[in-house]
């Protein structure tokens, strides 16, 4: 379990190193217009209740899974600028976007579902990201409602 969270990380902070944080309205207007490649993701993952990480930059994926499937989950990554997701088994999941630091320390900017209530406690629900004081020496979790159980969220891992 610990090694699949230390991956975890991993790809994140790799997936974004060195780039812009992407802003709130960048990805709110992928989120609108490629709206029907996000709900059919959704359906892709929600259909199983197996945990996984299938990443594609750097490209990875626990358990492995089959070049068919990479390929599919790939083709819609591509579509929404995304590097790759973490799904939580009870279609719950986060779809990596920009992340900066190393070995878990850093931030981590993401779309998430999360149609469970208990997913958003201990996260201060925001009407912006952009403003996220990321020199805090506290670790925190940031939401911004999208629509329904879509959220752009952000991690601070001092």
């Amino acid at each position: 379990m610990h090694r699949f969270y230390s991956a975890l990380f991993i790809s994140f902070i790799v997936s974004g190193c060195g780039s812009k944080v992407p802003a709130d309205k960048e990805m709110l207007a992928v989120f609108q217009s490629k709206k029907a490649h996000f709900e059919h993701l959704q359906t892709v993952l929600c259909s199983s209740n197996e945990r996984r990480v299938v990443m594609m930059d750097p490209e990875w994926s626990e358990p492995q899974v089959s070049d068919n499937e990479k390929a599919k989950l790939y083709s819609i990554y591509r579509e929404i600028g995304a590097k790759g997701v973490y799904y939580d088994g009870d279609c719950s999941f986060r779809i990596a976007v920009w992340s900066v630091g190393f070995g878990g320390d850093g931030d981590y900017k993401y779309y998430s579902y999360r149609p469970k209530a208990e997913r958003t406690e201990r996260a201060r629900v925001v009407s912006t990201l952009d403003k996220v004081d990321r020199g805090s020496e506290t670790v925190e979790f940031y939401l911004r409602p999208i629509v329904g159980d879509w959220y752009l969220a952000f991690d601070h891992w001092p």
